[in-house]
């Protein structure tokens, strides 16, 4: 049996300075359009990765928050169109 995915819509910034944490095995990114809040992505978040300028942070609409790397964020979305927010709750 094949399966689709439901469309998935999430909010992404792009990762523009990577500086390593006073905590150990965190990483402090800073992201596009955010001056002055630094995201700190924790030791899981960098199991798979480790993240680097032009990588992207990108949050679910459940909150959930992962980071993706610049080639594969671009290869699976496009920017969207302006979604009311009847169209964008699932």
């Amino acid at each position: 049996m094949k399966y689709v995915a439901k469309p998935v819509v999430v909010d992404a910034h792009v990762i523009t300075r990577v500086q390593m944490s006073t905590k150990p095995g965190h990483i402090l990114l800073a992201r596009d359009g955010m001056k002055g809040a630094d995201f700190e992505a924790t030791p899981e978040m960098c199991s798979r990765m480790l993240p680097k300028e032009g990588d992207y942070i990108v949050t679910q609409s459940d909150g959930y928050v992962y980071l993706n790397p610049k080639e594969v964020f671009e290869r699976k979305y496009r920017p969207a169109p302006e979604l009311d927010t009847a169209q964008s709750a699932y």
